[in-house]
């Protein structure tokens, strides 16, 4: 035992009477300051810095032994921090007070001081000595009046940042949490206009919170419960119970986790019955599909389609369709319904059909994610290894993506006229390291819209090509990364051309 807790020890023994309960105890409409019961001192554990006065047997019905709380209710038991509604009751999701929370407070407080806080005189609401006591020790945040209002989880944190000096925290996490929460991976709902936003974050850096949620979302604005008080309090006197958080923070340039249906902005309405000419009621049904990762589209006409009718549909959103051709659909397959204007447009690639069923999906699937997995591993090298960083301009940035592509991709003349060739879609370009027009442009694109760069495939169909255009520090350029890698170099003419230039070179 440390010399620190042995004197905590001694200076402690008054206090107890303040702290402790007896198992007996009825405190349903008592404050917390309520006359205290019988009780004995126990051996603390090593490093904490109150003394145990009673043993927690069982006594509260509604605290189970495999709830998340049970380790934090029997502590604040065992510590003498916060008794139950009755003798058998706790009342783990019930809200706390302000004024209870300042009363916990001033209690650890003075518990590590060593000093005693009188009892309310009469006349005097209860809570009063607790918080003329934190006052005069500089422990309380004086903006607080609300007293008998239910305590948020934002002013929990501000209560419990001033009730211990700094001496008594490790830090444990205050790295890591800095890291986190500057990835905006983590406690994104903490900002700067978040009420005590620097103390939240200290309380995760000491290992006194952790989260809601995997990403350690706070709350701040909801009440906070009993139970989470319970958790926060025993940590704070008992380093043994405190949190070590083992969050995987990566790099703010890092894209892992990222799915195609991220790299997709969702239309705020669409039409399942669009006009076949209506480019913009198309695209924000294909945007729809492929922003929820599926790769079906349900329509819905008041009259029944002819046979022409749908395969005007299949031809209108294949095009649309192939200007994301990252997401590496090439066809599209429509079924309409005789006595009625509902058709099914599936969405397939054309080097995934067979001669059964020419929309499955499972091995389409199964590519998107390979290839997907190594966009993003070809993405955080290059950042990872400081070919591309913050300074660099959006142009400079594409121009890194076209000549690593062409570095490590080759045409594939084999599959030139063959729609049915693997090398139509970006898996090849990325996993085979060859492709045709299409495959280097979805993979070229892939790798802008990681960047967030605007980007879409602009096809040619009078000369059976396909190239992107992208919008570059806020102006247009063509790009084409396919014949950029046709003459045994990379070839830079290829890469931001004018709306002209591009239209003079595609016309060879």
């Amino acid at each position: 035992m440390t010399q620190r807790i042995r004197r905590t020890l001694l200076l402690l023994l008054p206090l107890t009477l303040l702290l402790s309960i007896h198992a007996r105890a009825v405190a349903t409409d008592v404050p917390y300051d309520s006359e205290p019961g019988v009780y004995h001192i126990m051996e603390a554990e090593e490093d904490a810095l109150v003394p145990k006065t009673g043993v927690y047997v069982g006594q509260f019905s509604d605290v189970a032994s495999d709830q998340w709380f049970y380790p934090y209710v029997s502590a604040s038991y065992e510590y003498g921090l916060i008794r139950g509604r009755s003798a058998d009751v706790f009342d783990p999701g019930a809200n706390i007070t302000v004024a209870e929370l300042l009363t916990l407070s001033a209690r650890i407080h003075a518990a590590y001081n060593g000093d005693a806080i009188p009892a309310a005189a009469e006349g005097e609401i209860w809570y009063t000595p607790y918080i003329a006591y934190l006052t005069a020790e500089g422990a309380m945040d004086g903006t607080l009046t609300n007293y008998d209002t239910a305590a948020t989880r934002a002013e929990l944190a501000g209560i419990f940042a001033l009730s211990l000096p700094e001496e008594c925290f490790d830090a444990r996490n205050a790295a890591l949490v800095a890291d986190a929460y500057d990835s905006g991976d983590y406690i994104t709902d903490v900002d700067e206009y978040t009420p005590n936003q620097p103390q939240i974050l200290w309380l995760y850096g000491q290992g006194l919170l952790t989260g809601t949620d995997r990403t350690g979302s706070y709350w701040p604005d909801k009440p906070t419960t009993r139970a989470e008080v319970a958790a926060v309090v025993t940590r704070m006197v008992d380093p043994s119970l405190r949190s070590t958080l083992s969050w995987e923070v990566l790099p703010r340039w890092s894209v892992a986790g990222t799915t195609l249906a991220d790299l997709v902005a969702a239309p705020k309405e669409v039409t399942d019955a669009p006009y076949y000419d209506d480019k913009a009621a198309v695209d924000a049904l294909v945007r729809r599909m492929l922003a929820s990762g599926d790769h079906v589209i349900a329509l819905h006409y008041p009259q029944p389609l002819t046979q022409t009718d749908a395969q005007t549909l299949a031809s209108v959103f294949t095009a649309r369709v192939k200007s994301y051709c990252e997401q590496m659909y090439n066809a599209v397959l429509c079924q309409r319904y005789l006595r009625s204007g509902l058709a099914t447009l599936t969405f397939y690639a054309t080097a995934c059909a067979d001669s059964v069923d020419k929309t499955r999906s499972d091995e389409l699937e199964q590519y998107r994610e390979e290839t997907m997995a190594r966009a993003i591993e070809v993405h955080d090298m290059l950042w990872e290894t400081g070919q591309l960083s913050e300074d660099m301009s959006q142009y400079e940035i594409a121009k890194v993506y076209y000549l690593w592509l062409c570095d490590h991709c080759e045409y594939d003349w084999a599959g030139a006229d063959d729609d049915d060739s693997i090398s139509h879609i970006a898996y090849s370009a990325l996993i085979d390291g060859k492709a045709v027009c299409d495959g280097y442009t979805g993979a070229y694109n892939l790798f802008l819209k990681l960047e967030g760069i605007d980007c879409y495939a602009l096809p040619d169909t009078s000369i059976r090509h396909i190239w992107t255009v992208a919008t570059l520090d806020g102006t247009e350029y063509h790009i084409d990364t396919t014949w950029g890698d046709q003459t045994g170099w990379v070839d830079l003419h290829y890469f931001g051309m004018t709306e002209a230039e591009s239209r003079a070179a595609h016309q060879r």
